[in-house]
């Protein structure tokens, strides 16, 4: 895939004494200290409730931590303004927003795209024949394909994703997989959370694997097996 050069190298990604979950309600984890870098998928795994979409969220600075840090380079997450925040690391949720009523072209103006760039990310993830349908018109699999390519068009060094494949069926699934994969060895890091990682085992843009576990956060060997990760959490 074609892309817009970073280097993502000097744009780590560092967590510090970091304690994730929501006001009035008890934390989700014990302090937990980790490092993302360099271009690739970074996969967060974990059991369900463990916090991987809470910490997804807070990485992308949509939530604040309930204590500790987290660093943008040298800067801290909390210092960085939401226009920086939003020049640093795209964001895609699980689901897209389908009740809006806005056509696929609306919401891909909304970034304020030059026409070229856009059709140029419309083509790479595969969606460019959807411009003027509704997105609530569209299946899951290819509304999450838009919204990837809403999130390319922020052209940011990151891209963080909680569970991007969650609701999609078997080959949307593939498909939405493949297209990660070549975005990932593009030159972007994208830290993502989910529970269908099996198609990324033994890949060489799998960067880090790491799982929120009981006993804090486990790094995983990235060559190891899917069904080996499993055991961990």
């Amino acid at each position: 895939m074609e892309r817009m050069s970073f280097d993502t190298t000097s744009f780590p990604i560092e967590m510090e004494e970091l304690v994730i979950g929501y006001r009035n309600a008890p934390p989700l984890n014990s302090p937990f200290s980790g490092r993302f870098e360099g271009a690739g998928i970074h996969l967060v795994a974990g059991r369900n409730g463990s916090g991987k979409s809470t910490l997804i969220r807070t990485l992308a600075g949509l939530q604040a931590p309930v204590s500790g840090r987290i660093l943008w380079g040298r800067d801290d997450l909390s210092f960085v303004s939401s226009k920086e925040r939003g020049e640093g690391m795209a964001f895609m949720a699980s689901t897209p927003p389908r009740t809006s009523g806005l056509r696929v072209v609306e919401v891909l103006e909304l970034m304020q795209p030059t026409i070229e760039f856009r059709d140029k990310m419309l083509q790479q993830v595969g969606a460019q024949e959807w411009l003027d349908r509704r997105l609530s018109s569209l299946s899951d699999g290819q509304a999450q394909r838009v919204m990837l390519a809403r999130a390319l068009l922020q052209n940011t060094p990151w891209i963080a994703l909680d569970e991007p494949t969650a609701f999609l069926d078997a080959p949307s699934r593939t498909a939405m997989w493949k297209t990660l994969l070549e975005l990932s060895e593009s030159g972007v890091g994208l830290i993502l959370a989910s529970h269908d990682f099996g198609f990324l085992e033994g890949k060489s843009a799998l960067s880090s694997v790491h799982a929120i576990a009981s006993s804090g956060w486990l790094p995983l060997d990235r060559f190891g097996q899917a069904s080996d990760w499993e055991t961990c959490f």
